[in-house]
């Protein structure tokens, strides 16, 4: 991995001594020695000049100082690392902690480093990329702050071209810490994998989000607190470090660690950790947790083209996987009729699907691009010209894909959402278009002038966290949504759109996709608890719950109903896809075995027109379609 970072710079930043009792101490010194020695390591090759590391700065001002001292010279890649802890405010912002924080609400903003400030001060780099890993608290509060990045009214600002943030925890956990370890846990995983590497990708270089997969499937299976991402322009595509698994890199086998004796490394969060290690802090110890490896992410060249294993399944895998897009496939959609598949990526393009004949599909056109970032989201209108999709970029557009070799933009897009759009779903009718998003909000669009769509009503707030999934009910009177506050949600689809009661309880986790069943009796949620929640809407007022699905092993990503009603089909970050009959008076049932073949989670389903057939986007970068078994 041969590269010039001579004008790039790292910039570590830690704080583990606090004057206030009420902030434990930390291993953030450690945290950062360590960071630094991978960087300048043969597998990263930082410059040792190019490594700034600022360890326990006692003021925001302070450190602010000694952050723009070191951007100013940056035009390469820029790379920011903060461990220590972060807290939220009043307002919900991500404050990052220096020694004399005061944890105080009142006096929290003025006495940490706010993360857009630091935000700010990172856009006045020149970098081309700017990547941030924080391993925090509330980490994901920093997505909020993205939009930073990409503003224009600064003067001598620079809006960055490429950024990737990865966190230790999502917006509403905390971070943890093992009790004598000399490193925290998200730290520890990171270091690990780049230093060992990663068997399972076959290239000889790391890109720091298969990092981050590795990383996010470790934790989760050691049951800490799961990673987040976010990102724009593609750095999450950079080049972290040589693959040290890779034969191209042999490297002496790691000392083993000494594992901790039984009941040594309870799991505390950082604000609780004072009470279990008293208030002198940390005592160091060289005792780390070692997680456990699992594979996933996207396929390698060599095994994409591997058979699934679909024995007692209630479907079979089509042929060859659709190749194509070149990074994670988040989305999938039949157009009315069951011919043309369309698909939106990671690698900001749409691209379409002839499946005339399912058994040899091909592409359709060139890929669609526009968008600047992920595309989340792709739907067909209920009259099959029309199509939608949504980005991080925060835009929605409509393309005209009357003829899909040559789709056209058929107005100008959508605006109004102030974060990325996870999520859009066309009414029955075609009138509407809502679009869910990251900034709290759902959006309603009037599309019967598609070249002129109207914005109705004003955004509807009920959410505290990102909206993820929006769906529409058979007669387009009754909305569903899901969010990353773990709520199911039901509107009345009226002008303006009104909540029907309080938020379906009893999900724990991020709710990553909600459907009706075509009569719009049933509702179905998957969610980041890796279950699957059925309730009888007929009342939406009063819905019933009528069971649960718990057979996944990792996080529920899509749910989508058969044409018929009768057949509800999931996707997990398991890699899995199951099936499930469903009534009107039970829950859901397992129909035969779970369908394998894709080598990354399993991002979206979509049942064709007919219902058989059955397609899946993936992790792994690729498309497979399902026979259904009658």
């Amino acid at each position: 991995m041969e590269r010039d970072l001579s004008s790039s710079r790292a910039i570590l930043i830690g704080n583990g001594v606090y004057a206030d009792s009420g902030l434990p101490n930390l291993p953030a010194a450690q945290c950062v020695s360590a960071m630094a020695d991978l960087l300048t390591s043969e597998l990263c090759g930082w410059p040792a000049e190019r490594v700034t590391c600022l360890v326990d700065v006692a003021s925001p001002d302070a450190l602010a100082r000694e952050v723009i001292k070191a951007v100013s010279d940056v035009q390469g890649t820029l790379l920011v690392y903060y461990v220590g802890h972060g807290l939220r405010t009043g307002e919900g912002q991500l404050a990052l902690t220096v020694g004399d924080t005061d944890p105080r609400w009142v006096a929290l903003p003025y006495t940490a480093m706010l993360y857009e400030g630091l935000a700010k001060i990172l856009r006045g780099c020149r970098a081309e990329t700017k990547l941030v890993l924080l391993d925090c608290c509330h980490a994901e509060l920093a997505t909020k702050s993205n939009h930073v990045f990409q503003s224009a009214d600064v003067e001598e600002a620079h809006p960055v071209e490429g950024l990737y943030v990865i966190g230790a925890s999502a917006s509403t956990k905390k971070a943890k810490t093992p009790v004598n370890g000399t490193l925290t846990y998200f730290t520890n995983g990171f270091l690990d994998i780049v230093s060992n590497g990663i068997r399972e990708v076959s290239a000889p270089h790391l890109r720091l989000d298969r990092i981050f997969l590795e990383l996010h499937a470790r934790l989760r299976d050691a049951g800490l607190p799961e990673p987040v991402e976010s990102g724009a322009r593609g750095a999450h595509g950079f080049l972290f470090a040589r693959n040290a698994a890779h034969p191209d890199h042999p490297r002496k086998p790691p000392e083993p660690l000494a594992q901790p004796a039984a009941g040594q490394l309870p799991l505390l969060d950082r604000r609780t950790l004072l009470s279990a290690v008293g208030a002198a802090g940390l005592t160091v110890a060289n005792t780390v947790l070692t997680l456990t490896r699992r594979p996933t992410g996207p396929a390698t060249t060599s095994d994409r083209g591997a058979p699934s294993r679909t024995s007692n399944a209630a479907a079979a895998s089509l042929g060859q996987p659709l190749l194509g897009h070149t990074d994670r496939i988040y989305s999938v959609a039949f157009r009315p009729g069951g011919h043309v598949l369309a698909s939106g990526s990671r690698d900001q393009t749409v691209r379409f699907w002839d499946l005339t004949d399912p058994l040899h599909p091909t592409p359709i056109g060139l890929p669609l691009d526009g968008h600047t970032d992920t595309v989340y989201s792709v739907v067909f209108h209920p009259g099959g010209n029309l199509l939608a999709d949504a980005s991080a970029d925060q835009k929605v557009r409509l393309l005209n894909v009357t003829a899909p070799a040559k789709p056209a933009v058929a107005s100008r897009p959508t605006t109004g959402h102030t974060d990325a759009v996870f999520s859009v779903a066309f009414s029955p009718s075609g009138d509407l278009l809502a679009g869910g998003s990251g900034d709290r909000t759902i959006r309603l669009w009037n599309v019967t002038d598609s070249a002129h769509p109207t914005l109705v009503g004003t955004p509807v707030y009920g959410h505290t966290d990102a909206v993820l999934s929006v769906a529409f009910s058979h007669d387009e009177s009754v909305m569903g949504s899901g969010g990353s506050d773990h709520a199911v949600r039901l509107w009345n689809v009226a002008d303006p759109l009104a909540p029907i009661g309080p938020a379906l309880p009893g999900h724990t986790d991020r709710v990553y996709s909600v459907t009706f069943s075509p009569n719009g009796h049933l509702l179905a949620s998957g969610s980041g608890d890796r279950t699957i929640r059925l309730w009888k809407v007929t009342d939406p007022a009063r819905p019933v719950l009528l069971g649960n699905a718990t057979e996944h092993k990792d996080a529920v990503n899509t749910v989508a109903f058969s044409p018929s009603g009768q057949v509800l089909v999931s996707g997990s970050s398991d890699t899995t896809i199951r099936l499930w009959r469903v009534s009107e008076s039970t829950g859901p049932v397992a129909i035969g075995g779970p369908l394998t073949g894709h080598h990354g989670a399993v991002c979206s389903v979509a049942f064709s027109p007919d219902g058989n057939l059955l397609a899946s986007g993936s992790a792994d970068q690729t498309i497979r379609l399902w026979k259904l078994v009658r």
